[in-house]
């Protein structure tokens, strides 16, 4: 389905909802359904599935519950925080009891993750010096396709194929032997600078958002695209933006009162800058060989 169908139909969603109290949870899914989108968009593409965000989310539902408890000066019990976050008791207490690190796995990104951890593990597809090793596309007990359906559940080989080959985690040579290259998708810098651009702005909408003292919070985006004759432009225009930044923030902090004691009103301003610097256009060669 295109995006813009899914935000429209979002849209219609919102304006359907009732208002009050239930409008403002429906407003409340609505948006959280566009972030979401966004997030999967981000995270798929580089193979984080759903299950290993499922597991984040649980844990941070948990410790969010225990922030509240304290900040109630209340115990944070187990049916405390399970009363909290709507999940069982013995959910929340085997994220308090495990070690966080134990919690999340190679093979807890995707499905094709799944099977390539399944490839370097089992005895039936590892050569005798125990790597794994190249197989044919065949359901026989040491092919591919058993190999997945051993370690996928439902997902069809050639589909799970397509996409462990999209991920770089195979290749496949003429003859149609696949080789396991990896067992992790490689994950660019550039998703990880993502999310962490993000996080400093969630944080403070969040604080902003539980502070009883803020009625209204007023936030403003605007995306804008500058193109420029060379990477060496567009780059010096990335570190202009930066340094207009700061002397933006300086000039906001003028605005008020030089000392804290002299205020009774303190308003809290977030500040968003991102910029996406571009990679050097390919060659016409370099994508012939690519390819």
């Amino acid at each position: 389905m295109p995006q813009r169908s899914i935000r429209s139909g979002l849209a219609r969603s919102a304006r359907s909802k009732p208002r009050g109290n239930a409008g403002r949870y429906g407003q409340i899914d609505d948006q959280l359904a566009l972030i979401l989108l966004s997030l999967a968009r981000l995270l798929l593409r580089h193979g984080y599935g759903h299950e290993r965000i499922a597991r984040l989310s649980k844990v941070a539902f948990v410790d969010a519950a225990r922030l509240i408890a304290t900040k109630l000066n209340a115990r944070a019990s187990i049916a405390r925080i399970a009363a909290l976050t709507g999940l069982t008791r013995v959910e929340v207490s085997k994220i308090l009891k495990s070690d966080r690190s134990s919690l999340f796995r190679e093979d807890q990104l995707n499905r094709a993750c799944r099977v390539a951890v399944g490839w370097q593990t089992d005895k039936v597809y590892l050569d005798k010096k125990g790597r794994a090793r190249p197989l044919p596309f065949s359901a026989a007990r040491n092919g591919f396709a058993n190999l997945v359906r051993k370690y996928s559940g439902d997902i069809p080989a050639r589909a799970m194929l397509a996409e462990m080959m999209r991920l770089g985690l195979v290749a496949r040579d003429k003859a149609g032997t696949i080789q396991l290259l990896r067992n992790t998708p490689a994950l660019p810098h550039s998703a990880v600078s993502s999310i962490e651009a993000i996080t400093p702005w969630l944080n403070f909408v969040a604080e902003a958002g539980a502070s009883l003292s803020s009625t209204e919070i007023a936030a403003q985006a605007q995306q804008i695209k500058i193109h420029f004759n060379s990477l060496s432009e567009a780059i010096a225009a990335t570190r202009e933006l930066n340094a207009r930044q700061r002397s933006f923030v300086g000039g906001i902090q003028q605005l008020g009162t030089r000392s804290k004691r002299t205020g009774d009103y303190e308003v809290t301003v977030s500040i968003a800058v991102a910029t996406a610097t571009p990679f050097r256009p390919l060659r016409k060669k370099e994508q012939k060989s690519r390819e």
